[in-house]
């Protein structure tokens, strides 16, 4: 804070790949059912509108071919992400305490997909712009690592991490396990057990986040007698030869990452022939051999 007074999220200006996402986009709840598209475009459809300056009442577009976060995605995921971001109600916990729900997206029109290089025209609920008109605290998300997750939970843990991970006198967070299953977006019903919640949501998080971002985490469960109660999540910032090797798996296919972040390797097997190619060589083998005798 500077002598004319907190700088707001909203006037700041976005550059290239770096989206400056305010903490109340990060800090929501009411994502739990969002998929990794969803999470990953609300962080687009943010970053696209800050660019072009968010105003009250205003419009904003995008070319659809940039919401097709994985290059083979088609159309329809598209549609079926923007309908569920205008379904999902995202609560927002106000700096007095209170909480405020909003839908993410507002009216918005999708261009036919038979059209090249259509567009994407989107809204925001005006209560939702209201409440970012006063955010001061966001997080820098690097939008190529952001596109680069494989798990919807690596996106959660990394955009919450990312509005810490620069403050000053500060190097780790204790959560609640109740707070982090929420941070993360884990449905109630879903990985009751922290054995369960620790294989398919906060290893594979971290382990993406530690091969992809500019930053390195550490998460230790912490136990109240047999019970892990608390997580404690820390971060560092990683050296020169860290981060080269971070942006080298950013750009590279993500076939196969999974073995190259664990270390292990993935074994490709032939293509398993059908049984009429199978019937085929075999007689094209009887007839070689009846010639070869005759």
């Amino acid at each position: 804070m500077d002598s004319e007074g907190p700088l707001h999220t909203i006037k700041l200006q976005p550059r290239g790949r770096d989206a400056l996402k305010p903490s109340q986009l990060i800090q929501v709840t009411g994502h739990q059912t969002l998929s990794l598209y969803a999470r990953r475009a609300i962080t687009i459809l943010w970053h696209n509108a800050h660019q072009q300056g968010v105003e009250p009442g205003k419009d904003y577009s995008i070319e659809i071919d940039n919401l097709k976060t994985d290059g083979h995605k088609g159309y329809d995921i598209v549609e079926d992400t923007i309908e569920s971001l205008m379904c999902t109600i995202l609560t927002i916990k106000e700096p007095n305490g209170s909480k405020s729900r909003v839908q993410f997206l507002g009216g918005n029109n999708l261009d036919s997909p038979n059209r090249p290089a259509g567009v994407f025209t989107y809204s925001f609920d005006k209560k939702l712009i209201k409440i970012l008109q006063d955010s001061t605290v966001w997080g820098k998300i690097n939008v190529p690592v952001l596109m680069a997750f494989m798990s919807k939970y690596s996106v959660s843990l990394y955009e919450n991490i990312a509005q810490k991970v620069n403050l000053d006198h500060k190097q780790s967070h204790t959560y609640s396990l109740a707070e982090f299953r929420e941070l993360m977006g884990v449905q109630d019903s879903q990985y009751k057990t922290f054995g369960e919640f620790n294989k398919h949501v906060l290893k594979p998080a971290a382990l993406e986040i530690n091969a992809l971002a500019a930053f390195k985490i550490d998460v230790l469960p912490i136990k109240e007698g047999k019970r892990v109660a608390q997580i404690m999540v820390q971060w560092t910032h990683k050296d020169a030869e860290a981060l080269k090797a971070a942006m080298k798996e950013v750009e590279s296919t993500k076939v196969g990452r999974k073995a190259r972040i664990t270390g292990t390797v993935e074994t490709v097997l032939p293509p398993v022939p059908s049984i009429g190619r199978l019937m085929r060589t075999d007689r094209l083998q009887r007839s070689a051999s009846q010639k070869l005798h005759s």
